[in-house]
């Protein structure tokens, strides 16, 4: 019996039959002299605790190698300062604008009530700042009577008491600006304000990003399609951009004219650092531990591989595994030539990234022992035999975007999702989120049944007549895509948005169109293979980072996400109901 438990009997008598409270101790070093540090020694003057302690550590283990201590990399970087769209001859600069910003705005028309009446609102406070009293207010009227705030379509009950409020005491924004970008104001009565223009112009820009005359949005495909550009033969391409998060596995083809092993001289020292996580049991022999991690006390079932991973990681194969803090600046592309590392015995080992010693494990390409590194997209094509051909240098390298870190999103403005719907051959885009006439996000459903009304309910009829039904009822909200063929194609199709009918007996048949701005104007046409069986959403957000320049960047951009699957919409065609 161990000297714990003989204490512990000793000192703590358990009585037979009785559930006493037992309290848990531990034995420490004091030291007799009232010196601390002493007490807290480890002296050796135990050799058999000293080789259990070095036995327990698996010192006794021979090994050929020791940890190293330093490194020398050898590396070339190039920066990538350039985009383009579809026109990949018109290279515009980044700057310091975050590229996901540069990839997904949007124009911004003021559109909704709210835009109209705050932009108009701002052009009358720049009025009155320049002009004088009877001046500014001479102005105000003629324009409040020449821009007029007026209602597009039908209106909800908040947006129509909203008009009713705002209606003859504001300048209607939106036509204003419209005039403005169409370089038509100011003219005649409205001259002396080509200044005021101006300010409310610069006003407006500096609210949201503006968008450029191209853009990367591929509306038939669903993605974003854009390529970065360095000052030499340098060019990557991000084929199908969508979901909002852009980092350096959205870039998935690059063409590379450069050598990167020529005419490099960048190099730097590094010291290698034991890789680690938190709570990972400490190697010194000395070093105090806490108790964030309790390894001994893991369940791990037969399916968790990553915490068996994690165990044998921490326990056995931690010594094996160093890193190199390398930096980075953001927009740079760097290739690493070789490694050459110094060990605790003096030895140099030289690690080149080359065909024979690069990433590949064996013959099997697909058996690869690196991350974070854009290669070729065909990884399944067939080695060579001279290997010289399959592996170039210049293709095994990483791209660090000038992206933010973070950043802040607004809740859905608008939100479509596509289902397909088998037992009717189509496919659905229902709107799930709209806006109303002010701008607000609210449910498709609900804006779509109090603008239209709810149908009539075929099935409570007066008559007891037999009666015929071209088709079934489905949600307002629901909008039909279509397939048809791809001209000169026999076998690529396309969704083509349609329109569903209020046919009802008493009124003559009337379309119902949609109401969000993504439905009407964007997406008229979608490829048929964007739309899985899993279905996709595509949303409309505001985007809002903070630059590496201080500066706060707003604008609109669209994320496509995946979908809730298939889905049925209980449209059946030719009924006759008894």
């Amino acid at each position: 019996m161990s000297l714990y438990f003989k204490i512990k009997r000793n000192l703590f008598p358990v009585e037979q039959g009785t559930l006493g409270f037992i309290p848990q101790f531990r034995l420490e070093g004091r030291s007799r002299n009232g010196d601390d540090e002493s007490g807290l020694e480890m002296r050796t003057a135990d050799p058999l605790w000293m080789l259990g302690r070095q036995w327990q550590f698996g010192e006794f283990k021979g090994e050929d190698n020791g940890s190293p201590i330093g490194a020398h990399a050898n590396f070339r970087k190039e920066m990538l300062n350039f985009y383009s769209f579809l026109n990949k001859e018109s290279k515009k600069e980044i700057g310091n604008v975050p590229l996901e910003a540069r990839v997904e705005a949007m124009e911004i028309q003021p559109v909704n009530l709210r835009d109209k009446v705050r932009i108009g609102q701002k052009f009358e406070e720049i009025i009155k700042a320049n002009f004088s009293r009877s001046e500014s207010e001479d102005l105000i009227n003629k324009l409040r009577t020449e821009f007029p705030l007026m209602l597009n379509g039908k209106p909800d009950q908040k947006s129509q008491r909203f008009f009713n409020l705002m209606t003859g005491n504001v300048i209607n924004g939106g036509s204003l600006w419209e005039k403005i970008q169409k370089n038509e104001f100011p003219t005649g009565d409205f001259t002396p304000l080509e200044t005021a223009a101006n300010k409310l112009k610069n006003w407006y820009q500096q609210l949201y990003l503006p968008a450029g005359d191209e853009s990367s949005w591929q509306s038939t495909n669903l993605v974003h399609k854009f390529n970065v550009h360095g000052e030499k033969s340098i060019e990557l391409n991000a084929p199908d951009y969508q979901s909002g998060n852009l980092d350096w596995f959205s870039f998935d083809n690059s063409k590379i004219g450069i050598d990167p092993s020529e005419n490099t001289a960048d190099s730097d020292v590094f010291m290698p650092v034991r890789v680690s996580f938190a709570a990972m049991p400490d190697k010194r022999l000395y070093a105090f531990e806490d108790s964030k991690l309790d390894l001994s006390g893991m369940e791990v079932d037969q399916a968790d591989l990553v915490k068996l991973m994690i165990i044998d990681f921490s326990i056995v194969s931690d010594n094996d595994w160093f890193t190199i803090p390398f930096e980075m600046e953001q927009g740079e592309i760097c290739w690493i030539n070789r490694i050459t590392v110094k060990d605790v015995f003096g030895i140099t080992t030289i690690i080149n990234n080359d065909k024979n010693t690069g990433q590949f494990l064996d013959a099997n390409p697909l058996k690869v022992w690196d991350a974070f590194k854009i290669r070729p997209s065909d990884m399944l094509r067939e080695r060579e035999k001279s290997n010289q051909e399959f592996y170039r240098k210049e293709e095994q390298f990483l791209y660090l975007p000038p992206v933010t870190t973070y950043r802040q999103e607004s809740r859905p403005i608008e939100e479509i999702l596509f289902m397909r719907d088998e037992y009717a051959n189509m496919v659905w885009g229902i709107e799930k989120t709209v806006c109303n006439e002010l701008g607000k996000p609210i449910n498709g459903y609900d804006l779509h049944l109090e603008l239209n009304g709810p149908f009539t309910n075929p099935e409570e009829r007066e008559t007891t007549i037999p009666q015929f039904r071209l088709a079934t009822q489905v949600p307002t909200n629901w909008i039909p895509y279509l397939p048809f063929h791809i001209e000169n194609s026999d076998t690529n199709i396309e969704l083509r948005r349609a329109v569903m009918m209020r046919n009802e007996a008493d009124a003559e048949p009337v379309d119902i169109d949609p109401l969000s701005v993504l439905a009407q104007n964007d997406l008229l046409t979608i490829r048929e293979e964007a739309i899985p069986r899993a279905g996709v959403r595509v949303q409309l957000t505001r985007q809002r980072v903070r630059g590496t320049d201080g500066k706060t960047y707003i604008w609109l951009g669209r994320k496509v996400l995946a979908g809730k699957g298939e889905g049925s919409s209980g449209l059946k065609f030719d009924q006759l109901l008894f």
